[in-house]
């Protein structure tokens, strides 16, 4: 049975009892008791739905500042339509696999509606966070169809106040979810004399999201017309201006020709970029006929300036599946890149692994700590701006992702080229518009094969230009730079060199950080370099522009890989957040079970599953979970030391839910130790040393 524990309590007891599947709620997978994102599918469950009742559902990340362009350009709406939503993405924790759909665009995007065909589409959290992380909008979607949604609507809009009262509940949803907006489509005839009432619900959702988030949105689809008639017009004209003059923007049916945009343009007036052409990447009646000449449609939607709507880009892995996801992924956004307008990072700290959000293995310093499929778009961080096509025909170099080697996260970039003597290959990496202020500490993170030499530049606006951060040290200048502040000593500026080269640092300084975080140490061949630069060393606080990677050969024709497993720029400040530890750690909802996978494997074990639940000061990037006490690994299958700390997941909010993990069980007392080990914003992980832990004390 379920026990609920004090939240103040270090100790725990804890009895086993098995029994049948406990029933947490709708919020929980039933078999596994796994946290999952649902909808709300009928009116009860919006009107009955109350703040609180879904806490693993709430997104962490707040939505980040981006590049944007000085002039008004059209934008990107990309409609998420995957095998109907809530499949794999449904377990907000992640699931152990690695054939999942995924996005990672995200710097190509300014709207994402995350879409199904429930009442209400609440976006998985981990789509939230995703989305976010790159400064991405994030939609849900109300949607009314046929018999059932012809009635909804009569009960919404039956009055002034009905419809009022529900869309606060829609902006209460938004608000407690932490996105960003809704969808609004409505695909089932209404009658005249509510169409009053749904103008005045378009307006006041609208208005009141505004209220909420001045970055908000509300989008109309193109659908019902001004007389209540189901009649898609393909266009912005009379017959649907009364919406969009109503919300943030109208999302445009497919079925549209040159003519009909242009007219568009015409009747939006001064907001030509508000308009969202809908491009069916299936082709159903859409221009050009989607798929992989979909660039057909966008070019003649750039053609007159409008913004695009981007619907189901999950036709990638739904038509040619998961074995070449990634290449077809990659081939479906370089055939219309030329029209989308990018986007880089504009705020610190900026931190990045870039993982993808999945994996065959997860890394920490360079260590497998998990060797298992999984996947989990909480998890996933900042992608190149740029792709291949950087560089020019017939060049010897290409950037591609691993996920077999990794430093943190899921995998890592992979710089491969063919160098000749004296030759430097440059890889952009990073778009960025960052202002620096006083001191940024800067590190890489590379592992290289043959004798080739890696630099991080950065391209800045400021006098220097592009400085270089060298991988050569001198250990003489060790210690011999200004200290700041900080604890640690100003990077060397190269007097021998004719650019901006700055040394990376030494001595003392990287023991300050191995005393400060659990994972400034390498291994397997992987190496930090830290670089600390003040606003004067910089130029006098210039923006960094761009980040990327140069790789070169001084003596010989060289075949190269190098590894680049993470790329940090922070402000020096953010240094002191680093050895915060978790408090008030408690375990909740602990039942017992057999083993659910092959219980006769498995004698003298017994499957429990905890709610664990914490409170942090700082802000955090995640949390990594570990406990003691246990004989069986769950990320391989071998045995352990009960006294060996096994890690057992990662978490992305406050709290994190271990399911059926495998414990002894003893007729005598036995201790499960519980281990939350905060990582910051900045990467810095606090030292295990003094890693929070709470004891669940069982017989």
């Amino acid at each position: 049975m379920a026990e609920m524990i004090d939240r103040l309590a270090s100790e725990v007891e804890a009895k086993v009892n098995i029994s049948p599947n406990i029933d947490f709620g709708p919020g929980y997978e039933p078999k596994t008791s796994e946290p999952i994102a649902r909808p709300l599918s009928n009116m009860d469950e919006v009107l009955l739905w109350k703040p609180g009742e879904d806490e693993f559902n709430v997104a962490n990340e707040v939505l980040a500042k981006r590049t944007e362009s000085e002039v008004a350009r059209p934008k990107t709406l990309l409609c998420h339509d995957m095998m109907g939503g809530y499949v794999d993405d449904r377990f907000i924790q992640g699931v152990a696999k690695t054939d999942c759909y995924r996005f990672y665009h995200w710097q190509y995007i300014d709207i994402f509606i995350y879409f199904s065909h429930h009442f209400l589409t609440i976006p998985p959290a981990p789509w939230t966070n995703a989305a976010h992380k790159n400064g991405t909008l994030m939609l849900g979607t109300f949607i009314t169809e046929w018999t059932d949604g012809f009635e909804r609507c009569k009960q919404i809009l039956a009055s002034e106040e009905t419809c009022r009262k529900f869309a606060d509940k829609m902006v209460a949803l938004a608000r407690y979810y932490k996105f960003d907006g809704w969808l609004v489509n409505v695909e089932n005839h209404i009658e005249p004399e509510h169409m009053p009432q749904l103008l005045e619900f378009v307006q006041y959702l609208t208005s009141e999201m505004h209220k909420l988030d001045p970055m908000s949105k509300v989008i109309w689809y193109d659908s019902v017309i001004q007389t209540g008639k189901l009649k898609w017009q393909d266009m912005l004209n009379d017959n649907n201006r009364m919406f969009f003059d109503g919300c943030d923007g109208i999302f445009l049916n497919y079925n549209w020709n040159e003519q009909k945009l242009k007219d568009s343009v015409k009747n939006a007036g001064a907001r030509p970029h508000d308009v969202y052409v809908g491009v069916d990447i299936f082709g159903r009646g859409c221009f050009g006929g989607g798929g992989w000449n979909t660039n057909k449609a966008m070019e003649v939607i750039r053609k007159v300036d409008l913004s695009a709507a981007i619907f189901a880009p999950g036709w990638v892995f739904e038509k040619h599946g998961a074995a070449k996801f990634i290449i077809n992924e990659n081939r479906f956004w370089s055939l219309i890149e030329s029209y989308l307008h990018p986007h880089g990072v504009k705020q610190l700290p900026l931190c990045s692994n870039f993982c993808q959000g999945f994996g065959v293995h997860g890394f920490s310093s360079g260590k497998k700590m998990m060797n298992k499929n999984w996947c989990n778009l909480s998890a996933q961080q900042i992608q190149p701006s740029f792709s291949n096509k950087q560089f020019e025909d017939g060049a010897k170099q290409k950037m591609d992702r691993k996920i077999t080697d990794g430093y943190s996260g899921g995998g890592c970039l992979s710089f491969d080229g063919s160098l000749d003597a004296d030759k430097t290959h440059t890889f952009k990496v990073l778009m960025t518009d960052i202002e620096c202020t006083d001191a940024i500490l800067i590190s890489y993170s590379v592992k290289t094969s043959n004798q080739v030499k890696t630099e991080l530049y950065l391209q800045t606006a400021g006098p220097e230009g592009q400085i270089i951060l060298t991988d050569t040290e001198d250990a003489s200048k060790a210690d011999k730079q200004t200290i700041t502040d900080y604890g640690l000593h100003e990077s060397e500026k190269r007097a021998d060199m004719p650019a901006a080269v700055f040394a990376p640092l030494m001595g003392k300084s990287i023991t300050a950080l191995k005393e400060m975080s659990a994972n400034i140490p390498n291994s397997n061949g992987w190496v930090t370099r830290y670089y600390l630069l003040t606003s004067k060393s910089l130029g006098g606080c210039p923006r960094i522009t761009e980040i990327g990677l140069k790789c070169s050969s001084e003596n010989e024709p060289t075949i190269y890989n190098v590894l680049l497993g993470q790329i940090k720029v922070i402000d020096a400040a953010q240094l002191k957040d680093s050895m915060t530890q978790v408090t008030d750690l408690t375990c909740q909802d602990i039942t017992w079970s057999p083993p659910i996978i092959s219980p006769n494997q498995f004698e003298g074990l017994v499957s429990i599953c905890i709610t664990v639940k914490w409170k942090y000061a700082g802000d955090a990037s995640h949390y990594d979970i570990f406990v003691k006490g246990v004989t069986r690994s769950p990320n391989e299958n071998i045995e352990l030391s009960v006294y060996e700390p096994v890690f057992v997941g990662r978490s992305h909010s406050n709290q994190f839910r271990i399911c059926h993990l495998l414990v002894p069980q003893k007729t005598e007392k036995h201790t499960l130790e519980v281990m939350v080990l905060p990582t910051n914003k900045a990467g810095f992980q606090a030292p295990l040393s003094s890693v929070s832990t709470v004891k669940v004390n069982y017989s």
